[in-house]
Formats: structure tokens, C-alpha cells, sequence
């Protein structure tokens, strides 16, 4: 294996924890859709001033890795913090919302002309979020030829909008996407035992999709709608990456387990 030395830096509050210094577990998972992901994230035996300044809608950042080779897992906002004892330790527990609670904003009756281009609806329904839109490509945009009026949830109308297009819309690392998830210009990562694959992939099947379920040494790189070449007893070829998890500790897990499809 190529992976070695790892490496968790977590973020928060103008502070810096890393797992050179302090025992940090967590979970992080991400997929396609925009319902917020929550990870959870445990910190041992931090003083009581430091646990007290890690409040509610704080920023929260996680790079992970290994020795010269870290990226970013998590980007997201504090939902809830929770100190426990257990024995001699005093345990940390900090859930992270992926996006701010998106539910509140709503739109009512919002009227588009016939004709108006599912393209035009996206854009204009993204800037009620105020998310950067990290890709915006739709697999075909369609064309409401009788209007459409949107009411409710501006994230359900972005995610039925964009089912319309046949395209996915998800959030990651607290930017938006839109876009298929087996198109893209993404960066391509090779998974073999040599560079982190762990065990062999599992085949399912569903009504739509054909695919994988991997599981590799913990990869920065991998995450939702990320290409993966597999190379493997079993199985070799191209995947699509759906959904997954992020799960870290120092003696633990570092794993990245993910949901892919074929092309």
C-alpha cells in the first residue's frame, strides 16, 4: 500500500485538532441528494475552555489523508455539541450538518412563463439557497411548454426540476451541484489493492442502476459523483460513485466505503 501516516486535521471555532495531538473518531457520509448529511465527529479530553467555545453554527472543516497527501472530507456548519464522561475521559461529540437547514427557505406560487427552460427555474431556485454552484450540467433541459409554477421547499423544487432533466442535484462539501452523475469532466481515480482497496467489490442491482459497493483505505478524493477505474480480482472497470461514508479513527477504521454505478 502506498497509504501510510494518518492524518485527521478537524477545524472549528478558530481552533485546530489533530490526531497527531488528540484521539478523533468520525463519520462522514455523503450522497446525491440535497437533504442535509450529519456527521459525527468525537474529540478525547479537551479543557473546558476549549469545549466551550465550540458553539451552534460554527464552521467546521476536516482535511484527512495521509503523509503528504491530505484534502478536505468535510465542509460544513455545527448542529449540536455534546460533552460526556465515560470512566476517566471526557468525551467531545460534535454533529456537522454538510449545508445550513435549507428547509426554511420556501418559495410561494412562483410563477414561469410557457416555455421557460428548466435551466432558467435552476438557476433562479439556487440563488434562493445562496449556495455556490460548484457544476450545473443537465442531461437534457427541458422545456415546460405550459409554465411552471413553483411553491414550496426550494430544495424539492430543485431536486424535481432537475429530475426532469434526468440529473441529479446534490450538495458536497457546502457547494451545489447539478448535474448527471456519469457525465462530468471529473479527475479519475485509480482503486487497486496497491493504492487502497480493501477486500473486493460487492455487485447489487436495482430497477435503474447496476453497480458496486467498494471499499478502500480512506480517500479524500473520493466522494459523490467521483470516477473511480477499479482494478480488482473480481471486477475491473469504470464506476460512478452515488453515495458513501468517510469513517476515520487513529487505531480504528480509515475507511471509504462508497455506493457506485456503472456508466
Amino acid at each position: 500500500m502506498a497509504n501510510f501516516g494518518r492524518v485527521v486535521e478537524v477545524m472549528v471555532s478558530n481552533m485546530s485538532f489533530s490526531m497527531d495531538n488528540y484521539a478523533i473518531e468520525g463519520t462522514v457520509p455523503f450522497d446525491n441528494d440535497l437533504l442535509p448529511n450529519e456527521s459525527e465527529i468525537k474529540l478525547w479530553n479537551l479543557s473546558r475552555d476549549t469545549m466551550s467555545r465550540i458553539k451552534r453554527n460554527d464552521v467546521l472543516m476536516i482535511n484527512a489523508g495521509y503523509r503528504g497527501d491530505v484534502g478536505v472530507i468535510l465542509h460544513g456548519f455545527v448542529s449540536a455539541v455534546q460533552n460526556r464522561r465515560e470512566g476517566v475521559d471526557v468525551i467531545t461529540t460534535i454533529h456537522v450538518l454538510d449545508s445550513e437547514n435549507l428547509s426554511k427557505r420556501k418559495v410561494t406560487d412562483k410563477a414561469y412563463a410557457n416555455g421557460t427552460l428548466a435551466s432558467y427555474i435552476l438557476k433562479d431556485m439556487a440563488k434562493q439557497l445562496g449556495l455556490p454552484i460548484a457544476q450545473f450540467q443537465l442531461n437534457q433541459d427541458y422545456q415546460y411548454n405550459e409554465g411552471y409554477t413553483a411553491s414550496g421547499e426550494v430544495t424539492e423544487i430543485i431536486s424535481k426540476v432537475a429530475a426532469d432533466c434526468g440529473t441529479s442535484a446534490f450538495i458536497n462539501k457546502g457547494k451545489m451541484y447539478i448535474r448527471n452523475l456519469r457525465k462530468g469532466a471529473d479527475d479519475v481515480f485509480s482503486l487497486s489493492v496497491e493504492t487502497g482497496l480493501v477486500g473486493s467489490p460487492e455487485p447489487f442491482e436495482e430497477e435503474k442502476f447496476k453497480g458496486f459497493h467498494i471499499r478502500s483505505q480512506l480517500q479524500y478524493r473520493i466522494t459523490t459523483a467521483s470516477v473511480i477505474d477499479v482494478k480488482s480480482k473480481d471486477f475491473s472497470g469504470r464506476v460512478h460513485v452515488r453515495s458513501g461514508t468517510h469513517t476515520f479513527s487513529r487505531t480504528g477504521d480509515f475507511i471509504t466505503e462508497v455506493e457506485a454505478i456503472l456508466p
